[in-house]
């Protein structure tokens, strides 16, 4: 199992991106399909933010596409 947790929501093209851009990557990850309205406290409280897309890991939080795709590029 991985520590990399990718919340996401289906249809929405930065999720969608950030899936392709770690998937090319070949980062191992656990995809959370979150609502566009319903996840917002749990997501809170998990992490700190109800932007999406992000990425949860114990190297940090890394919040929509931009620092998604610099953390690709590491």
């Amino acid at each position: 199992m991985t520590d990399m947790v990718l919340y996401v929501v289906k249809g929405d093209k930065e999720s969608e991106k950030a899936i392709k851009m770690l998937i090319k990557r070949g980062v191992k990850f656990q995809k959370i399909i979150v609502g566009k309205e319903g996840n917002g406290k749990s997501m809170w409280r998990d992490i700190r933010t109800t932007k999406i897309p992000v990425l949860h890991s114990s190297k940090g939080t890394f919040i929509g596409i931009d620092e998604i795709g610099k953390f690709c590029k590491k």
